[in-house]
């Protein structure tokens, strides 16, 4: 195959993963869902390919092999979240994506001469099932539409854990209150804000205000600002909003004040908090 053959596949698994985070991100598929656009994006790719000679396609499921080390870098390193959490089952759905992947590329990609559709063959059965499958997910989603589709999955109780030890860590002295249930609810919007917006995006997000200026949701507790902030001057902003909201506060209402925070109910959050508080 060759050397370029190596980097083309390690560019395709880059690009692939964060193709399919986006529609992840904008849709809140379920890993059935990503691997069928997975397996879609690679069949592309083999008729692209086949269209210009580029030859390729042998191999062309090991696209997926380094689709999974993007995903294990990238959420280790870049997020901070933990790949290898049990419950999101990430090495099962990539051993399930890898093994359909080899059998599309050894008995349709391999076995055939073309991939578009030409009106003869197993093909055009293929691309039947995938204009039927699209149809289904636009018709579901609707993404030309106004409808807003909020992702809905939550963190495992593990990444909750270990971004709550995490942030302890580092922001100890930026949360310290005489109440732990006070430090508790400083950390569970943190874990929620970093979760929303990582470290990666948030350091983007720092480049593009050192460029154009104007009002931007800043730092770890992405605090809305006319002024760069810091993570720790977002903490100490946000530290004395929920002072005044906890001063109020009735009946050791933590969920009042969530709500009053952000303005609505924001039941993740509090799913968060509910499992820090018991540490």
């Amino acid at each position: 195959m060759g050397l370029f053959g190596w980097i083309l596949y390690v560019f395709l698994g880059i690009i692939f993963y964060f193709i399919i985070s986006f529609i992840d991100n904008k849709y809140n598929l379920s890993k059935i869902d990503k691997i069928v656009f997975s397996i879609i994006l690679l069949i592309f790719v083999a008729g692209f390919f086949f269209n210009y000679l580029i030859k390729y396609t042998d191999n062309l499921f090991l696209v997926f092999v380094f689709m999974m080390i993007t995903d294990i870098i990238f959420n280790t390193y870049i997020v901070g979240r933990d790949f290898f959490d049990e419950n999101e089952r990430n090495i099962i759905y990539y051993i399930v994506m890898i093994l359909i992947g080899f059998f599309v590329n050894q008995n349709f990609i391999n076995r055939v001469s073309f991939i578009f559709p030409s009106g003869d063959d197993l093909r055009l059965v293929i691309w039947l099932l995938i204009i039927i499958y699209l149809y289904n997910f636009i018709k579901n989603k609707k993404p030309f539409g106004n409808t807003v589709i909020k992702n809905n999955k939550y963190m495992s109780v593990r990444s909750v854990l270990n971004n709550y030890s995490r942030f302890k860590y580092m922001f100890y002295d930026d949360c310290e209150h005489q109440d732990n249930d006070f430090s508790n609810i400083l950390y569970a919007i943190m874990i929620y804000e970093d979760n929303r917006r990582s470290k990666f995006l948030r350091d983007y997000d720092n480049f593009m205000y050192k460029i154009n200026g104007g009002k931007s949701k800043l730092g770890i507790m992405q605090v809305e600002s006319k002024k760069f902030i810091s993570d720790s001057e977002s903490i100490s902003i946000v530290y004395k909003k929920i002072a005044k909201l906890y001063d109020k506060k009735k009946n050791n209402d933590i969920n009042k004040i969530f709500d009053d925070y952000y303005g609505y109910d924001n039941q993740y959050v509090k799913y968060i908090y509910d499992i820090i508080k018991k540490f």
